[in-house]
């Protein structure tokens, strides 16, 4: 930013589902020792399935001093309100009942598929939502204290403020029982589900960068500490007292959306977590063509957690826990030429915490989740622009924890993963360039003394091989033009922990084009141009909750057909 001219940014698209995205920007320099930046866009769309209507709004800002030659303040602001849409899953229906059933993108031992003539509905209820409002603000502060040391800090803050308030669990009742009054239906009563968060953190990270000699050898040293705090209230609800009603259920082919009803408030968590850690770092460099690289880091955590009932009252299954660890890794690098450099690394460290803490009560005793690693690669930078990254990895983790109730969490026991990643990039000639990269992924989870029962499974959602190959051509024709496309694929994958839900594997084909001017580009752009059907995803706790006495939720989340869009993008 400082030193550079004001420019100006402009962005404006439109596509399918009367989809839109608009972007401005600008940034430059105030003074031979300021710059500024700042950028605002939003986006908007019906999605393709009905109802789901996504929507944001982000501004972000940045305002850079240089206060003397050594020494430099960045301070930045974003923030970000959006609607992530009402979309929660498709419901699957048996065999026997679907009118068209999608046998080609799922398969089930329980005889269950997806419907084709309820791909795009929404069960959804018509007052929905997942909003939230989220401010992150900063303050980098770097000294250089002479030719080889220097200091630099940042302090932040972040608010977020989120609510959910939908019907989310759909189950296609098979029988007349419990909350399913009759056969055919899709029952939602135990799918009413609303949270809020109130989030309120801060943090700061302080390090130093030494740059110097160590028994003649070059040597770069960096040292630091860095402490957060969160202050996180967690509001949730469920439909329980409230007795059923005759809009809970919906004819699977023509949902009636509804409305939510009455909030049922079921209880408040208030989590505090403090968190502090101090770290190392080096980098030596053994001799020309060989470094070490090594760390360490020492981090504890203090977790006090509450749970009151809608009353306000504490009902005495919250909880003070301190967790302490140690996170390492050692590395290497090895140059055979200026081109070619092989490395390895191996590093056990604990997973940065996730929703699921703020689930576990006093009488889950769980640790957080631990993992080791081993990477070893090929990097190589093969002229003419061609570049290859070759790396082999394998991963372990134990003290898994997932959601399997709707206000609880389990241990799941260790999962294992081993595998490589290829990549090559490079030019053709000076117009064209192509690119190809695959991964093959062999996970499976592992017998523990909290689980077997998932032991020897394949985690959900991770395919064995996924590929990506693209290419670009400019100047088509001699005119101003650039052609393109790219194929990507995901082989098959399981939608559950125990495996009897899998998800068939899918190609999906996206092509371009675009007008190239001195400051403009102009885009069109179809993806997903064979219009192939496919399921993206699916959460654990969505699929197969169908237990008599909790008919919750029998849904995967399916991907999107063909779309086009046309973007346009100013530069001056």
């Amino acid at each position: 930013m400082i030193g550079a001219e004001t420019s100006y940014d402009v962005l404006l698209s439109a596509g399918r589902w009367d989809s839109f995205h608009a972007g401005f920007g600008v940034g430059g320099s105030l003074s031979d020792t300021t710059g500024f930046r700042f950028d605002v866009s939003t986006y908007g769309s019906e999605g393709f399935v009905e109802r789901t209507d996504p929507e944001s709004t982000n501004i972000t800002g940045s305002f850079a001093w240089r206060l003397a030659d050594d020494m430099e303040l960045k301070l930045s602001a974003d923030y970000l309100k959006d609607d992530v849409g009402r979309y929660f899953g498709t419901p699957l229906v048996p065999l026997e009942a679907a009118r068209r059933p999608m046998t080609h993108i799922i398969s089930t031992t329980t005889g269950e598929t997806i419907d084709e003539d309820m791909r795009f509905s929404n069960y959804n209820v018509e007052d929905g939502f997942a909003e939230s409002n989220q401010l992150f603000l900063r303050a980098d502060y770097s000294w250089e204290l002479s030719n080889n040391v220097t200091i630099q800090n940042t302090l932040y803050k972040f608010d977020a403020e989120r609510e959910w308030v939908n019907a989310e669990g759909y189950a296609y009742c098979t029988t007349v029982v419990d909350v399913c009054t009759e056969v055919g239906e899709i029952q939602r009563y135990y799918g009413y589900f609303f949270v809020f968060h109130d989030q309120d953190q801060w943090g700061n990270r302080f390090t130093v960068n030494v740059d110097g000699d160590l028994g003649g050898m070059q040597n770069r040293f960096l040292i630091g500490a860095e402490v957060l705090d969160i202050d996180f209230v967690r509001s949730r609800g469920f439909r329980r007292s409230i007795p059923p009603v005759a809009g809970d259920s919906v004819d699977p082919y023509n949902p009636v959306a509804g409305a939510y009803g009455k909030l049922e408030l079921r209880g408040v968590s208030p989590t505090d977590i403090l968190d502090w850690a101090i770290f190392a770092e080096n980098t030596l460099q053994v001799t020309d063509q060989f470094s070490l690289v090594a760390a360490a880091r020492y981090e504890e955590l203090d977790l006090d957690r509450a749970n009151l009932n809608a009353s306000g009252v504490d009902e005495g299954n919250g909880f003070v826990r301190t967790y302490d660890w140690w996170s390492w890794r050692l590395g290497f690098v090895y140059d055979f030429s200026d081109s070619i450099a092989l490395y390895g690394q191996y590093s056990a460290a604990v997973d940065p915490i996730g929703s699921n803490i703020f689930l576990v009560s006093s009488n889950n005793n769980f640790d957080l989740t631990s993992a080791e690693q081993w990477e070893i690669g090929l990097k190589a930078s093969l002229g003419e622009g061609t570049e290859m990254t070759l790396a082999w990895f394998d991963i372990t983790r134990d003290d898994i924890i997932q959601r399997f109730a709707v206000d609880n969490v389990a241990n799941i026991g260790g999962q294992d993963a081993r595998g490589f990643e290829f990549a090559l990039t490079g030019n053709i000639n000076d117009s064209w360039r192509v690119g190809v990269n695959a991964g093959y992924s062999d996970a499976e989870f592992q017998r523990s003394a909290n689980n077997v029962t998932h032991a020897g499974n394949t985690p959900p959602n991770v395919p064995e091989w996924t590929g990506n190959a693209w290419t670009s051509v400019s100047n088509v024709g001699g005119l101003p033009l650039e052609l393109g496309g790219g194929w990507r694929y995901v082989d098959e994958r399981f939608g559950n922990n125990n495996n009897s839900v899998s998800f068939k594997s899918y190609h999906l084909l996206d092509v371009y084009a675009a007008w190239v001017g001195d400051n403009y580009r102009i885009t069109a752009r179809v993806d997903n141009l064979a219009d192939e059907d496919y399921v993206s995803w699916a959460d654990v706790f969505y699929l197969g909750q169908t237990d008599p006495s909790f008919i919750y939720a029998n849904q995967v989340m399916m991907g999107a057909p063909r779309n086009y869009s046309v973007t346009m993008q100013w530069q001056f």
